[in-house]
């Protein structure tokens, strides 16, 4: 599966795996003022490192041999949000 934002269709999206975590850590009690930033910020990341590591058939890596000291390597992302 490409990797999907969540505008057009929420279910199994980046922005769903960012929700799972803030709900998990909402669940550890309500953050106090000064932490409800970093509450956000965490649930952000943890979300985008878990929709990466779900979709790892997403990327596409290829690395070319052209002489014995050279590569060249191309990365080729699937997404279903345009940019």
């Amino acid at each position: 599966m490409a990797l999907k934002a969540g505008k057009a269709d929420f279910k199994n999206s980046m922005a769903e795996a960012m929700e799972k975590v803030f709900n998990e850590q909402l669940a550890l009690g309500p953050p106090k003022p000064a932490d409800q930033m970093k509450m956000l910020f965490i649930a952000v990341a943890e979300g985008v490192v878990r929709h990466l590591v779900a979709h790892p058939e997403a990327f596409q890596i290829t690395v070319y041999q052209d002489d014995i000291n050279t590569h060249t390597t191309n990365v080729k992302i699937s997404s279903t949000d345009s940019p």
